[in-house]
């Protein structure tokens, strides 16, 4: 494919994305939810969200290929006092710098049917994605408009980090005075190999969404893929588990294949016997139970009869096992 067809796709790709999540963000706790996992990293990020969102300061946010970055960027506007205005969101990458200048600082000609970006975004947020991309003119550019609108900014600026070149930071690709505007707060999405036990919630919820479009079971997972899929090094991240979660839901409909199987292709030098990597035996036993447990409620509709009848288990250890692991039963009614 060439470059020019790569940048369009990828523009056409954040259009579309943009105006899904435009339709939600008249409530930020609907942008919220989609921040999966009770891991102690995660808790952490919806607290950043939280905390940054309420503030008036630009955000730069960094992280891996894949961690949901831009879902972040638009959660920190959803929650804010900026909720319900204007926001635009511009990928640095997907333009030629003749035309993201122009996107982004204009003049735009009596034809164009938008603004330049800096003035659409007046009052509300602008997401600059791949901010490393920008150039050096442009990046002065950048830098002049945000020294112009003064403290605090009329239009607030989330800049994303996209930078995966080895021993290369955000910092190094940027003019320091322009780095040090955008960082005055910072996030850091963490890599899905940090999320614990967020993985196989999120892997479940993503096969139970699959299994709903294409009209078939989701898999069930074994507890060795359980723990394959804990230890799995997933440099793609979450796009990459969406990726296998749905070759999984495929693979099921058709009656042939593995989870497994699945790993061990987008990871070659996983094998089949795995170790637990300093990682003790109990928090893999403890990972397994409580998908276990919340696939059987999700199943059942939050049935407790049911669910104690096909696990074999007491009243009071399902109790007990759904308070140790955050489980409420009234999120499975309905």
């Amino acid at each position: 494919m060439s470059e020019l067809a790569k940048r369009a796709t990828g523009a056409r790709r954040l259009t579309l994305d943009n105006r899904a999540l435009r339709r939600e963000l008249s409530d930020g706790s609907q942008i919220m939810k989609k921040l999966i996992g009770m891991s102690p990293v995660m808790e952490r990020l919806r607290e950043d969200i939280l905390d940054l969102g309420q503030a008036d300061g630009h955000v730069l946010i960094d992280g891996e290929t894949g961690t949901g970055k831009t879902l972040v960027a638009h959660a920190l506007h959803a929650v804010g006092s900026r909720a319900g205005k204007k926001f635009v969101l511009i990928s640095c990458a997907a333009l030629e710098e003749e035309a993201l200048s122009k996107r982004l600082f204009g003049p735009m000609q009596p034809e164009d049917s938008l603004l330049p970006a800096l003035e659409e975004a007046r009052g509300g947020t602008l997401i600059l994605e791949g901010i490393e991309a920008l150039s050096e003119p442009l990046q002065a550019k950048l830098l002049s408009a945000i020294n112009e609108q003064g403290m605090p900014g009329e239009t607030r600026i989330i800049a994303i980090s996209n930078l995966q070149e080895a021993g290369k930071t955000c910092e190094d690709a940027l003019r320091p005075d322009l780095f040090y505007r955008l960082a005055a707060l910072r996030i850091i999405v963490p890599p899905l190999r940090q999320r614990g036990e967020d993985i196989l919630t999120l892997f479940t919820r993503l096969c139970e969404q699959f299994a709903e479009e294409y009209g078939c079971d989701a898999p069930q997972v074994t507890a060795q893929e359980a723990a394959q899929l804990l230890q799995a090094p997933w440099p793609g991240n979450v796009r990459q588990l969406i990726n296998v979660a749905e070759r999984a839901v495929l693979q099921a409909r058709r009656g042939s294949g593995t989870i497994a199987s699945l790993l061990m292709s987008d990871h070659e030098e996983m094998q089949p016997v795995m170790t637990t990597e300093g990682k003790p035996l109990k928090e893999y036993v403890e990972a397994f139970e409580r998908m276990l447990i919340d696939n059987t409620m999700r199943r059942h509709k939050g049935s407790i009869a049911s669910v104690m009848e096909e696990l074999c288990l007491p009243r009071r250890t399902l109790n007990e096992k759904m308070a140790k692991y955050a489980l409420q039963r009234s999120d499975y009614l309905g």
